[in-house]
């Protein structure tokens, strides 16, 4: 059901959302899209996102705010952290996808 979903062009703002942030990972070398699936998968537990991520723990809640910043989401709304994560699924479904085809 996610993987249909993930493919729909209902997504697409979320997927330009995800945009902002892959953008400036690639132009800044940073790992914010990394910090964001730590994140989500430590269940918006900083601490335990920073710990996966062997941050200190003062750095993750600075990426979060880049974040915050570049996506104009306030990731203590659970509505904004749904949309993130909508967007983390389809950009993960496309990668997926054209790993495929490039590499059968």
């Amino acid at each position: 059901m996610l993987e249909a979903l993930a493919g729909s062009a209902d997504l697409r703002p979320f997927r330009e959302l995800i945009g902002r942030v892959e953008a400036h990972d690639s132009g800044h070398n940073s790992d914010l899209i990394r910090t964001l699936r730590a994140f989500f998968a430590a269940n918006a537990n900083a601490s335990e996102a920073a710990d996966r991520l062997y941050l200190h723990r003062n750095s993750l809640p600075y990426r979060l705010a880049r974040v915050q910043e570049l996506t104009g989401l306030d990731l203590k709304d659970p509505r904004a952290r749904l949309a993130l994560q909508l967007g983390l699924l389809a950009t993960t479904t496309e990668r997926s996808s054209k790993d495929e085809v490039e590499h059968p």
